[in-house]
């Protein structure tokens, strides 16, 4: 079977294909611009949004890995996944659909309205919840953490539950290729709830190097927020964070039931990446 994985180049969408690869499968990878996707994997042009290459792209192609689209619809995409007689679609998508203080703001809207357009199209599908993924620290704290031995966080004592990546790419992995997991929805996290700041003294841990956490306010957090990021999804991050400090994260077992083994741990993941944070 083909094997057609969307968002290649980026972190999640690169390791499925990795895995999908590695397990003897035969993978297409696409981008709007595939200039770089893993070993293995044969690269396509395409855009969901304006999906003119679509029919080649899924031509034979019996299961695709949908990886969230924003600012613009998919249905086009759909439609042409539908034709080609995709077996099953797994849409990666967000907690964010259907939690507190996001579920109907900008992060849970954007996210629902895709799940809405994969439910709509009548493909057999699966949606993955991952929950907060270990690569954020990566993209928060690395260069704070490099560059001063030090990392700004609102609302440090925010329970987390952090899920390795390698996690969500062995259980997207199995649902495109085996019926056995295929259900309307995973949620995937982490093996336990913990506090931001205990994931910075992992890292400190890790790397050999005390961390100092800076507890900023909200409106220092906003002043120093990243350009790539709009200010509503920051402050929808916010109010979840800030919910967050009193009570534990959500915990599952499905990346067990699925793999056979437990989840990876947060310090799993950092041991791996020394080198971003030294």
């Amino acid at each position: 079977m083909t094997i057609l994985v969307t968002g290649v180049q980026g972190g999640i969408g690169s390791r499925v294909a990795k895995t999908l690869v590695e397990a003897g499968r035969r993978v297409r990878g696409s981008s709007r611009n595939p200039t770089s996707v893993p070993a293995g994997v044969e690269p396509v042009q395409l855009d969901l949004i304006e999906p003119r290459g679509a029919a080649e792209a899924l031509d034979g192609v019996e299961a695709v890995f949908l990886y969230p689209v924003r600012g613009g619809s998919v249905e086009a995409f759909l439609d042409a996944a539908r034709k080609a007689e995709v077996q099953h679609v797994v849409l990666l998508s967000s907690p964010g659909a259907y939690e507190v203080h996001e579920h109907d703001r900008i992060i849970g809207i954007v996210h629902r309205a895709v799940e809405r357009a994969v439910q709509d199209s009548g493909l057999s599908h699966t949606v993955l919840y991952p929950s907060w993924l270990a690569t954020n620290a990566r993209r928060d704290w690395a260069e704070q953490i490099r560059t001063s031995g030090r990392v700004g966080i609102a609302y440090p004592d925010a329970q987390v539950n952090p899920i390795h990546i390698d996690d969500v790419a062995e259980v997207a992995a199995d649902v495109l290729t085996r019926p056995t997991h295929r259900s309307r929805m995973l949620v995937l996290t982490g093996p336990a709830s913990v506090p931001q700041r205990s994931l910075v003294d992992v890292l400190a841990d890790v790397r050999g190097a005390p961390i100092a956490v800076d507890e900023l306010t909200r409106e220092q957090a906003l002043e120093r927020r990243p350009e790539w990021m709009p200010e509503a999804v920051l402050e929808v991050l916010l109010d979840v964070s800030a919910a967050s400090v009193d009570g534990p994260a959500a915990i599952t077992n499905t990346v067990e039931r699925v793999t056979g083994h437990p989840s990876r741990t947060f310090r799993e993941w950092a041991i791996a990446h020394r080198g971003d944070f030294a």
